[in-house]
């Protein structure tokens, strides 16, 4: 499959040149260093020893647009610079696909690495993505796609067979009632859990080499969302997702934003979970039940600028309860909020803090964030530990196309006393018509 998949590549590559005659270019590169240390051995006389690592990571993102047609990729390298771990070098290809919009005014479609989104199904594929417009205003829309599941290290490599490592799915979306939008999706999805040797006893209790080659069916979910907006101030969702392998229900939500006025504003919701498992893998030996959430919240518009906000939340566990409860404040350029978990999950109290200001226009921009939580280990622990982080970083923009980043972060808490990290980057970005 490696070798199928890189000529397609480079097929895409190919024809991407065939657009430059007449097409705009949209591209973004960033270029960052991240510095750190790693303690290699702790001793009684204090001299410690330490090793310094510091490393790169680039970022491209590149699309070329021709009429109806764009090529859109996005990759992200990185490199150790000192003190190499592991390889020292791995890539990531997010995205490369060709993409069609409104073909014969019906109909778009995506051709290789990308990430689908359609009702019950959300993941990378490298495949194929049609979406079919129906109706005098299009108000029937229908997706299919299908291919194999991208590789977890995104790589162009480590395929299985395709029978043990694909997903497909559809969705049908209706929305010929203003302000309202319904989907109903099915999706199959299957990635076959690596084989790998083990020692086994036979019959005498002697031990023996084995390979395990489990193999499992194929998960499949079919669910239902709905959304709907009243008066464009008024807003509800819900949806509701089916395991057909097991014959129950997955998960199920509902969201509903009622503005009082234009200062006032009443947010609450349910959601209901079952743990999402695959078959035949080694998480069905462990215990597991489903969980339910309620939560509500209010937002007030103070000066039609600072939003003040409150939000509470409780799940419900089998015979257990865990409770969040969160305060703040926040407006376009700081926030500051207090955060306050207690019962099954733990007892720990959160401050938050963010400040983005502009020091010069359209050139310098400061940004920091502090944050110290106060929390308990467990129930065996009545004492509580403290943990304290923080950034302070500075934006500089010599011209609008280009921006250099600049960061020093640390943090202190029970396991490291004092960690300190930098980051440096630079960013360029490019349009342009042809």
């Amino acid at each position: 499959m490696k070798k199928y998949f890189t000529s397609f590549l480079l097929l895409l590559f190919l024809l991407s040149a065939s657009f430059v005659r007449s097409q705009t270019i949209n591209a973004r590169f960033s270029t960052y260093f991240y510095t750190w240390k790693t303690l290699d051995s702790v001793t009684t006389s204090g001299s410690d020893t330490y090793t310094d690592h510091i490393k790169g990571y680039q970022n491209l993102l590149f699309d070329i647009s021709s009429k109806k047609w764009t090529f859109n990729t996005f990759i992200q390298t990185d490199e150790d610079v000192t003190n190499k771990i592991g390889r020292g070098f791995s890539y990531r290809l997010y995205n490369m696909y060709i993409k069609g919009t409104n073909l014969f005014d019906v109909l778009d479609l995506k051709l290789g690495r990308q990430f689908v989104a359609a009702g019950v199904y959300k993941g990378n594929t490298d495949g194929l993505y049609m979406k079919v417009k129906l109706g005098k205003n299009k108000e029937y829309q229908v997706v299919a796609f299908g291919g194999e599941l991208t590789p977890l290290s995104y790589e162009v490599d480590k395929y299985p067979n395709i029978q043990d490592n694909f997903s497909f799915g559809g969705q049908f979306l209706y929305y010929g009632v203003k302000d309202l939008s319904v989907g109903l999706s099915y999706a199959m999805k299957k990635r076959k859990v690596d084989s790998y040797y083990a020692l086994r006893l036979d019959n005498l209790g002697n031990p023996y080499e084995i390979l395990v080659d489990l193999d499992s069916r194929a998960d499949q979910l079919a669910g239902l969302d709905v959304n709907y907006s009243f008066m464009k101030k008024h807003n509800f969702y819900g949806k509701a997702y089916y395991d057909v392998n097991r014959m129950k229900l997955s998960r199920g939500e509902f969201n509903a934003s009622i503005a009082a006025n234009d200062k006032l504003r009443f947010s609450a919701g349910f959601i209901y979970r079952e743990p999402q498992i695959s078959y035949n893998t080694i998480f069905w030996v462990f215990t597991h039940k489903q969980n339910q959430e309620i939560e509500g919240g209010v937002d007030y518009l103070l000066n039609n600028k600072i939003n003040l906000f409150g939000r509470v939340a409780n799940v419900f566990y089998d015979g257990e309860n865990s409770l969040k409860l969160q305060l703040g404040v926040s407006d376009s350029w700081y926030s500051l909020s207090f955060v306050k978990y207690t019962g099954y999950t733990g007892e720990s109290d959160g401050f938050n803090g963010f400040i983005s200001h502009e020091l010069v226009k359209s050139k310098l921009v400061l940004s920091s964030n502090l944050n110290y939580s106060r929390y308990q280990l467990g129930t065996y622990s009545t004492e509580k530990l403290n943990a304290f982080a923080g950034s302070l970083g500075f934006t500089y923009r010599p011209v609008p196309k280009v921006s250099i980043d600049a960061q020093g972060q640390f943090i202190t808490n029970e396991i490291y006393k004092y960690d300190t990290r930098f980051l440096v980057g630079f960013n360029y970005w490019l349009f342009s018509k042809f």
